[in-house]
């Protein structure tokens, strides 16, 4: 364990299940599901929206961590940092100075988008689904 000395933390937004984290942590858990749907016509349903889609349900593949590693640091000095100037955090990311045991990052969005018919009515609309990127 050593000291982080951080003399100006400037940032523009932070959101969506993310932070600054300054000093030592033992673990670090972040998590982000979003379900976002893109329409050419704005209009919401209150009944939309369910995470029972694969992208949520599926589990996570984690490389196994190999317990036999051994690590042997002197670190007489602490960690100095002047100035960190970050525009933007989001979607379960991590803006961290210090030492850090364990970190698992889960970040899933779901996105739809729902377009007009060819001749630009308001008739049935033709919906787009991505599953998995290419």
């Amino acid at each position: 364990m050593r000291y982080s000395i951080v003399n100006q933390l400037e940032g523009i937004t932070l959101a969506f299940s993310s932070f600054y984290q300054l000093g030592d942590t033992r673990n670090i858990d972040s998590v982000s599901w979003a379900y976002a749907v893109q329409r050419e016509k704005e209009f919401f349903l209150s009944s939309e929206g369910s995470y029972d889609y694969r992208v949520f349900q599926s589990p996570i593949q984690k490389p196994p961590i190999d317990p036999r590693v051994n690590v042997s640091r002197l670190s007489l000095c602490p960690i100095k940092v002047n100035r960190i100037f970050v525009k933007a955090t989001a979607f379960s990311s991590i803006v961290h100075v210090g030492n850090v045991s364990l970190v698992s990052m889960d970040a899933r969005v779901k996105h739809i988008r729902q377009l007009e018919d060819a001749e630009g009515g308001t008739g049935q609309t033709q919906s787009e689904e991505i599953e998995e990127p290419n």
